[in-house]
């Protein structure tokens, strides 16, 4: 194995120990972690197997492996990105309808208070 795998499987070591911790404290979600445990792995399996992903970089016409890695995790970030935009609206909406049902409620307990 070179540096550059020795490496790469020790960040996939510690990142899925951080993981692991940050769910076993429940610093986040079941489902959010499944998208997470699967980082570490493809690192393992880029770190032991590297040809595959060296063969695909020369295939698409990339000069070096690390430009075709960079390009990779800039494209799963911006998709990240755009998924938790999704979850933020979401909760954004959900959060307005729970203020105006509060609002509601507020509203009928306090007129069911001065009827009495």
């Amino acid at each position: 194995m070179t540096n550059i795998q020795i490496e790469m499987s020790i960040a996939a070591v510690l990142l899925l120990i951080l993981i692991i911790a940050s769910l076993k404290k429940n610093h986040i979600s079941t489902k959010s972690s499944i998208a997470w445990l699967l980082l570490p792995i493809v690192f393992l399996l880029i770190a032991i197997f590297p040809e595959p992903l060296t063969v695909l970089s020369n295939w698409l016409g990339f000069e070096t492996l690390s430009n075709f890695i960079f390009l990779i995790a800039i494209a799963l970030l911006i998709i990240l990105c755009f998924f938790l935009t999704v979850v933020i609206s979401h909760q954004q909406t959900q959060i307005t309808k729970l203020i105006q049902e509060v609002s509601i409620l507020k509203h009928k307990e306090h007129k069911n208070d001065k009827q009495k």
